[in-house]
Order: structure tokens, then sequence, then C-alpha cells
């Protein structure tokens, strides 16, 4: 999918309405910026919450980092 826009004085682009849809960008959504040679890359982030659950069934074992033994933890 191709589409132009203009870049009004304030440095502002409006997406596309159906590049929006196709890639779940609604108003809140993070996005990132990438140059890459001549070309920007706008990457769609997903939100924190998306990876809620992802280790979720792993034995990840001991993973705490060790403690020195000079300092108190609460």
């Amino acid at each position: 999918m191709s589409s132009n826009a203009v870049v009004s004085s304030k440095g502002q682009v409006t997406l596309p309405v159906a590049m929006r849809n196709q890639l779940g960008i609604e108003p809140g959504s993070h996005i990132q910026f990438e140059v890459r040679g001549k070309e920007i890359v706008i990457t769609p982030l997903l939100p924190m919450s998306a990876y809620y659950g992802i280790l979720k069934g792993y034995d990840l074992g001991d993973i705490e980092p060790p403690k020195d033994p000079d300092k108190d933890y609460e």
C-alpha cells in the first residue's frame, strides 16, 4: 500500500485511515521512527499489556540476582 501526504508547518503528517486500520494504529498508539538511508520507516509499537503473561508456563529457575552479604535487604 502506498500513499502521499503533505508535511504541515509543524512537521506533522496524517497517516491515511486505511494504513492506520491495517496496522492497528489508533489514538494514543505509540510508533517508532527509523531513518534507513533516505527513507523513514514507521513501526507501530505494542503496548506493554501485549507482553503480559508471555512467559507463563516457562520455568525461569532462580533468576533473582545474588545479593551482597554486607547489605541489608527488605
